[in-house]
């Protein structure tokens, strides 16, 4: 199957609509959205950062973090046969997302308008809620325990490549 039509059945998953569990499994297809996930996140890491090699360092920790963390929850629900599926599901949603955030940051980094942080605040919402819904949808728990796992992918994955990346840099 082409990615373009692996791609047209995980986008209505960034509107809260599908099942990740029933999506195409496409070992190709993740690595393609890895791949980007990767080059997006180094350059909005970059745009905040001046050092390239910091940037490097955080964003590989960042996924090799997300990574864990997803292959950790399905693991502890017995159902890591569909890592590959969940996976591509957070990763092709956060690069949508990233779509509408690189002109975002863009935009703040030249006149750090108020709207801009609005527009952020409201782009950072979409995704913790879009992760929340697959979370929720791959592990077949309530709205509150995939919110707060949510939460805590956000705080691993984020703050744990920061912190991490402080460390070795």
């Amino acid at each position: 199957m082409l990615s373009i039509e692996i791609i047209k059945q995980y986008l209505p998953l960034c509107w809260l609509k599908n099942n990740p569990l029933e999506l195409t499994r496409s070992v190709n297809f993740f690595k393609q959205n890895l791949t980007i996930y990767f080059i997006v996140e180094y350059f909005m890491q970059a745009n905040m950062t001046d050092d390239p090699f910091e940037s490097f360092v955080e964003v590989s920790i960042q996924m090799i973090l997300a990574l864990f963390f997803i292959g950790l929850m399905l693991r502890l629900n017995k159902n890591l046969n569909t890592f590959i599926q969940v996976t591509s599901s957070i990763l092709v949603c956060s690069n949508v997302i990233a779509v509408f955030v690189i002109p975002v940051l863009i935009w703040l980094t030249v006149n750090e308008d108020v709207l801009s942080y609005y527009c952020l605040t409201l782009l950072f919402i979409w995704e913790f809620t879009v992760i929340a819904y697959i979370l929720r949808k791959a592990l077949t728990v309530n709205s509150v325990a995939s919110l707060a796992l949510s939460l805590v992918y956000f705080i691993f994955t984020y703050l744990g490549a920061f912190a991490l990346g402080q460390v070795l840099v």
